[in-house]
């Protein structure tokens, strides 16, 4: 029994709007990763001039020891350049430190250095969540399209189709379709 005109239609409307949700879904995704990552670049530099500032103090060596093994083990993993690695002598904060005060300098330097790591973690972690939701939305829509029957939805669906490849192209979320082994979403037809 053939489907009624008025079943294809309504079916050919839901599979629009999943396309259209599916684009909206990357967009955001776009967006908000963008807005996080400076949020989380903001935080590594902070924590990374509160590490510089509490490891540069007159700390005892017991304390300086102990915060310079944690940065040399993190400027490894983190790649640092030696700059960054060498601890220099910084004169504004030079005074004497009590041994609590030195502990209590020791401990900044070691949060700010935890926080700092945390950051990365953190960037990473949304790079490839949001990537894995792009790629995941691309693949509903591209599954969708067949299902757009009307010729009014149709076009309209290939004006999405368009607007995803664009979105995936979008340098924060490109590389998720490469890893991925999936290319951008490329729509079935042209709008010319």
């Amino acid at each position: 029994m053939k489907p009624s005109r008025k079943l294809l239609l309504k079916d050919s409307r839901a599979a629009l709007w999943t396309i259209q949700l599916a684009v909206d879904a990357v967009a955001d995704s776009i967006r908000q990763l963008k807005l996080l990552r400076n949020q989380v670049h903001s935080g590594h530099r902070t924590a990374l001039t509160t590490l510089r500032m509490a490891r540069h103090h007159s700390l005892t060596d017991g304390d300086l020891s102990q915060v310079e093994s944690s940065v040399g083990r993190f400027a490894r993993f983190a790649d640092w350049p030696s700059t960054m690695r060498a601890r220099s002598r910084q004169e504004h904060l030079e005074r004497p430190l009590s041994d609590a005060e030195s502990r209590e300098v020791a401990r900044l330097a070691g949060a700010a250095l935890t926080l700092a790591a945390g950051m990365l973690d953190v960037g990473e972690r949304l790079d490839v969540w949001y990537g894995s939701l792009a790629v995941t939305a691309a693949a509903v829509a591209r599954s969708a399209l067949p299902k757009v029957s009307c010729e009014r939805h149709r076009r309209r669906a290939d004006k999405l189709m368009l607007r995803l490849d664009q979105l995936a192209s979008n340098s924060l979320i490109a590389w998720a379709f490469a890893a991925s082994g999936k290319d951008r979403p490329a729509p079935v037809r042209t709008l010319h």
